[in-house]
């Protein structure tokens, strides 16, 4: 199989000189060939007369054409200066003839006058309606302009003697032009004829002849043959065969050179089939490397915090694997730069590194910890360049049966973080490229560590962030004074209460209690001994409904409410009268009361009705009204919605 490649990639550069010898043949073949199809085709003379003919038609053409252009605008001029020639040379010689009565002579005027191209007709009316004519006038011809001329005879004061008509018609113009046009037409079809019999005759004899004789001495001729002489010698011709055996010359030279080129090439080439096999090999190895990069970059991404551990093992064992290490691992600094946390594969029947670690003393390393100090990547094998301490750390290593080694610096924001490494028991030369995609590992593991921390700091504000929320919750919802509900909360739950109620047609009351002339008690003993009453009668309140479902709410200054589910006018009713007396009973002193001389509630009860109330902010109203009527029939009771 190596055999058929090498021939067929020998194969091009010598059948690139066969390609010379046949394009030269084909040269001689298609000279030959020239005179043969000669008879088949249009002779090369007849072509080179035939487009010399049709350029000089053309050129005729168009001399013909400014020869006709030019002597059509001379004639127009001539015609256009015809009534200025007419007033300054034949008006006078006219006056005269009529002034002497000399009518012959008139009508000879006139006939002079019609001669001049682009004039039809001429005639001369007198003073004494005698009319003279150049001619008879023309029937056919139709007049482009007629020009009257006052006829004058120059006495003073000038005497008019009748009018000149001249009639001008451009047809007769035209015929002159077109009659000068066909003459010079003529004389360039016979000078055409001339120059085509002259040239014909001349390529007969300095090229037809000469291209027949050098198509026989190709015909004759044969690659690596003479040139034949010949008797009919031209100058030219030779010069050109002359040329032929040089070019035969120089093709074998060529050829020569071509097939030791080859063999030089199949040499190089062979050279190169290895390379390539090599490089193809590096190329597939580095390939496969990155796409295990790249798929365990997409694992990590995706992965919780929990199998982070798991999924590093089994990250650092498919990289062992891949790259044919003994070891792969990753240390973890703390603050001051120990190994805190170790992630590790080894291959069968290799010591682990934390065993290891137990036998090497980083403390007396003489080249590796302070090559780790200043470089973010360290490598170990036979290319590294001496220096002090190398070989006494390659005979450390070497003790613990590592003869390579490579460590790359993990950071994450310029800060360490760690090392990752791997090594090796035989010699091995680390190539540039793998070395910058074990740093791109490093860079992935360092993500991967800081990820790790930012999800744990991450889990830790967030559950901080859920108690704080809680926290906030229950205190937006919580009167500062009495611990009660506010009215944000009662507004946020009394809409799902009679929702659900008038859903499933359970009771649902509510109890609306105001303290009795509170601003007057504030005024009497100042704000903090009515927020201490505030608090004392929301006590109350919490001691009467105590059922689980029950919700009091303070919802202004000194107004509370009460939401009862399941509850029924009777039992709310019995639990408002329970609650007016319990705050009567605390015996509060309210001297300012014009009602009692201890503070006292007015109490609204309203039920739900279904028929009536189809809102929450209906059953609201009339509970608020109730409250309005407890108020107006003298405070300190309980009134019922109607």
């Amino acid at each position: 199989m190596a055999g058929g490649l090498h021939a067929a990639r020998l194969s091009p550069p010598l059948s690139s000189f066969a390609r010379r010898r046949a394009a030269a043949r084909a040269l001689t073949a298609s000279a030959m060939s020239t005179s043969a199809d000669a008879a088949s085709e249009t002779p090369l003379v007849r072509q080179v007369v035939g487009r010399v003919l049709l350029c000089l038609s053309l050129l005729s053409i168009a001399v013909v054409g400014w020869q006709t252009w030019r002597g059509y605008h001379t004639e127009i001029e001539h015609a256009g200066s015809i009534e200025r020639l007419i007033r300054d040379q034949y008006m006078p010689i006219l006056a005269q003839n009529v002034w002497d009565v000399d009518l012959p002579s008139a009508e000879k005027t006139l006939q002079a006058i019609a001669t001049h191209p682009g004039v039809a007709y001429a005639e001369l009316t007198t003073d004494s309606d005698q009319r003279l004519s150049s001619s008879r006038l023309p029937m056919t011809v139709k007049p482009t302009r007629v020009v009257e001329v006052p006829l004058m005879l120059g006495h003073r004061p000038p005497v008019k003697l009748g009018t000149l008509r001249v009639m001008l018609s451009y047809a007769t113009l035209y015929a002159h032009i077109r009659d000068e046009a066909l003459q010079n037409a003529l004389v360039q079809l016979l000078q055409l004829a001339l120059v085509a019999l002259l040239l014909a005759l001349a390529l007969n004899h300095y090229f037809t002849a000469p291209l027949n004789t050098l198509t026989e001495h190709l015909r004759r001729y044969r690659l690596g043959a003479a040139v034949l002489p010949d008797t009919r010698r031209c100058h030219e011709l030779d010069a050109l065969v002359d040329a032929f055996g040089d070019l035969q010359d120089r093709l074998a030279d060529k050829n020569a050179e071509g097939l030791r080129a080859c063999e030089e090439l199949a040499a190089h080439r062979d050279r190169l089939a290895e390379l390539v096999a090599i490089r193809t090999a590096e190329l597939d190895h580095l390939n496969r490397f990155q796409q295990l990069v790249s798929e365990l970059s997409t694992r990590f991404i995706n992965v919780t915090e929990d199998a982070l551990d798991a999924t590093l093992a089994e990250a650092l064992a498919r990289i062992g694997g891949f790259l044919g290490v003994q070891r792969c691992y990753l240390f973890i600094l703390d603050s001051r730069l120990a190994v805190q946390e170790t992630h590790e594969w080894h291959a069968a029947q290799s010591r682990s590194v934390n065993e290891l670690l137990t036998l090497y003393s980083a403390d007396a390393s003489p080249w590796l910890v302070p090559q780790l100090a200043r470089h973010s990547v360290v490598i170990l094998d036979a290319h590294t360049p001496d220096s002090h301490g190398l070989g006494q750390e390659q005979l450390t290593l070497s003790l613990l049966g590592i003869a390579t080694l490579v460590l790359v610096k993990v950071r994450v924001s310029h800060v360490p973080l760690g090392f990752f490494g791997c090594d090796t028991a035989t010699p091995r030369v680390w190539g540039e490229q793998e070395v910058a995609l074990l740093r791109l590992i490093g860079e992935m593991l360092a993500n991967v560590m800081a990820r790790r921390h930012q999800l744990r700091a991450l889990q830790a504000a967030r559950q901080d962030l859920e108690d704080s929320n809680a926290r906030l919750h229950r205190q937006a919802r919580r009167d500062a004074l009495t611990g009660l509900a506010n009215r944000l909360h009662f507004d946020e739950i009394k809409r799902p209460l009679f929702d659900s109620a008038l859903l499933n047609r359970t009771p649902l009351s509510l109890v609306l209690c105001d303290v009795d002339h509170f601003k007057l008690y504030n005024d009497r003993y100042g704000h903090p001994r009515g927020d201490t009453c505030l608090a004392r009668v929301s006590e109350a309140l919490r001691a009467v409904f105590r059922r689980s479902n029950d919700l009091v709410a303070r919802i202004g200054g000194e107004e509370f409410i009460v939401i009862l589910p399941g509850a029924d006018t009777h039992l709310a009713q019995e639990l408002a009268e329970e609650m007016r007396e319990a705050v009567a009973e605390l015996d509060i002193e309210h001297a300012a009361s014009p009602v009692a001389p201890c503070v006292t509630v007015s109490v609204g009860v309203a039920t739900l009705d279904a028929a009536r109330h189809h809102n929450i902010e209906a059953l609201i109203n009339d509970v608020d009204t109730a409250l309005y009527r407890a108020k107006q029939q003298g405070r300190n009771r309980v009134i019922s919605a109607e």
